[in-house]
């Protein structure tokens, strides 16, 4: 049995049994890909990200992630976890980046300008 776990172990991490089951929609793309503002360019968007409190890495501007100590100041005595403090966050980083004139579109296309190339 141990044989055989062994053997499975790399199909499931490759995805190919994955595929398999279903088709896996890889035109996903980040969070921050789907805000888009006339004009903007993949720079502008990282700058004004960044502006809006997001952590000044490359990850940080194309899917917003927030410093811990940004986290922590969200988050309340009553949440369990962080997963309501990063909402939060994340709920003011969105208000931040519509007051800057971005909208957020749900399906990507050419104005995400998305991935990098």
């Amino acid at each position: 049995m141990k044989k055989f776990a062994v053997l499975l172990l790399p199909l499931l991490v490759s995805g190919c049994l994955l595929e398999s089951v279903g088709p896996i929609d890889r035109s996903i793309k980040p969070y921050g890909a789907h805000w888009v503002k006339e004009g903007m360019t993949r720079e502008s968007r990282r700058e004004d990200s960044w502006a809006c409190g997001a952590a000044r890495t490359l990850i940080g501007a194309e899917h917003p992630v927030f410093p811990d100590d940004e986290l922590k100041a969200a988050k309340l005595p009553s949440d369990l976890n962080d997963i309501l403090a990063i909402g939060r966050v994340t709920d003011k980083w969105a208000i931040c980046m519509q007051a800057k004139g971005y909208t957020r579109i749900g399906k990507c296309d050419a104005r995400c300008m998305y991935p990098f190339e």
